[in-house]
């Protein structure tokens, strides 16, 4: 589990461990680590949560949020984020999926990137301002978690989409039952410790975004490429940060 957990660190985050050295794509162990991804996103969520509860100090909800959602961006490198993009532009810019995926692989952001970025990092820091009002420092913890574990279900029983490779390819290639079970063991752990008894409705909510996400990507794309995986998490964490300010709001803890 550590050796997972230190692959799937390097993957998703600008963190390293002492020691840890490089991250190979190809290597087998990378796979494993997609049984580490939930706990990966319960720290990203924790440094996030941290500096949200030191920054509400002095600043109001809003301007934490920004604060907040930055960090997250670069924690992670923007590495979700460009996947958005990416995918926004394929889809916006052509019906083919041959092309879609020639205008995905273009490391130039076109408008549809750019309104994408727009309206999902608003989107995010909207709801992130509302769980702060709120204090509900637990959903801060639980979304990157369960985010990540959407990318892993995502992965099931779907094709990679590019007959090239691409840097998700040995996720996809890779991901057995054993990873998806460890994953999906760790996603209903963090949601039981961290949202009680309203966790089955957060999970519900990533198990949703993952199937109906990995569905477009086969229909639109013909599989699953990193740019979608990216862009899996960063619909799935804006639907769970609503989620919880549904529930917090709305419906009470």
């Amino acid at each position: 589990m550590w050796r997972s957990f230190v692959f799937a660190l390097g993957f998703l985050t600008r963190l390293r461990l002492p020691g840890q050295g490089a991250v190979l794509c190809g290597d087998d162990k990378v796979a494993k680590s997609l049984t580490a991804f939930p706990v990966v996103g319960l720290m990203v969520g924790i440094l996030q949560a941290a500096a949200g509860w030191s920054l509400a100090i002095c600043f109001s909800p809003e301007l934490t949020a920004w604060w907040v959602v930055g960090l997250g961006v670069w924690i992670t490198r923007g590495l979700h984020l460009d996947g958005l993009a990416d995918v926004a532009d394929g889809m916006g810019g052509a019906y083919e999926p041959q092309r879609r995926l020639a205008i995905m692989k273009d490391s130039r952001v076109g408008s549809f990137g750019v309104i994408a970025l727009i309206l999902g990092l608003g989107l995010k820091v909207s709801a992130v301002s509302g769980l702060l009002s709120a204090q509900r420092w637990s959903a801060l913890l639980v979304v990157p978690a369960l985010s990540r574990y959407a990318m892993v279900l995502s992965m099931h029983k779907v094709a990679y989409a590019r007959p090239e490779g691409g840097l998700g390819k040995a996720f996809v290639d890779r991901l057995g039952r054993h990873e998806l079970f460890w994953a999906s063991v760790w996603a209903v752990l963090l949601a039981l410790a961290l949202f009680q008894h309203w966790a089955w409705l957060m999970l519900a909510v990533a198990m949703v975004s993952a199937t109906a996400l990995r569905y477009a990507a086969k229909r639109w794309l013909g599989g699953m490429t990193g740019d979608m995986l990216g862009a899996v998490n960063e619909v799935t964490e804006i639907l769970l940060y609503h989620a919880a300010l549904v529930i917090t709001q709305g419906v009470g803890s």
